[in-house]
């Protein structure tokens, strides 16, 4: 977990300078595996924390001694601290999730707007966040393989909503994107806008980063389809009736 992150989420700016060097300690022992610490490590936490350096003689009083003691005196380590056990015990209860949580996934709006198009289909949402975690993240080969997959999945709820999805399926199965692409700019029931002409650049984009050998995605390849894929999904979650 990043530092910032972890200063944010659990508040560290509002906390009294004891509660703030018990959850620094903390983070350390989580992200390294420390768990011993001394003054020097305790400063050096704060100062990359960017809050100020405390004065050490009150603060190891502190939080070994009274109401906000949360250490005990190494028995490893000579000079050093370490948490007193009931203490880890009600961190790792608290706070221990956090390093375990492999369902979030941090994005906001970088790319697709989450508070329009979010919060209608779980699966729709998974991906928009995965497309926007991926741009943020500059990985933008996996965030063109992802637009492409979301584009497919609209178009086939469009038609599944008009009744039509037998038009775009062979064998029972859905037909190639490239195929459905190719029906949805000329069918009649589905009646798309002229934003239809840009549907396959959607497709080519994501099949670029899919399948060429030596092609990888830039900020620009995403930006340059932006615009007209933000078009796309307004008309497409419309046609799903998911708007």
């Amino acid at each position: 977990m990043q530092l910032l992150k972890f200063i944010e989420d659990f508040g560290l700016q509002s906390l009294k300078e004891a509660e703030r060097a018990k959850m620094l300690c903390y983070y350390c022992y989580k992200e390294s595996g420390k768990s011993t610490f001394s003054n020097t490590d305790i400063v050096e936490m704060f100062s990359n924390a960017g809050y100020n350096v405390p004065n050490t003689s009150r603060l190891r009083n502190n939080i070994i001694k009274g109401q906000t003691k949360t250490f005990i005196l190494s028995k490893t380590t000579k000079g050093s601290l370490e948490f007193a056990p009931a203490i880890l015990q009600a961190l790792e209860r608290d706070f221990g999730q956090a390093w375990n949580d492999n369902v979030t996934i941090e994005s906001d709006s970088e790319l697709i707007d989450e508070v329009k198009f979010c919060g209608k289909r779980t699966h729709l949402t998974r991906l928009i966040e995965q497309i926007n975690s991926s741009y943020k993240h500059n990985c933008y080969d996996a965030c063109a393989v992802l637009m492409r997959r979301l584009f497919e999945v609209l178009l086939i709820l469009s038609y599944e909503k008009l009744s039509i999805d037998s038009v775009i399926k062979e064998n029972g199965n859905y037909s190639m994107l490239e195929k459905i692409v190719k029906n949805a700019q000329n069918n009649t029931t589905l009646k798309l806008s002229r934003n239809k002409d840009e549907y396959d650049k959607f497709r080519k984009t994501g099949n670029f980063s899919a399948h060429s050998i030596t092609y990888t995605a830039s900020k620009k390849d995403i930006d340059d389809i932006k615009a007209e894929y933000r078009v796309m999904l307004e008309e497409l979650y419309n046609k799903a009736g998911l708007i």
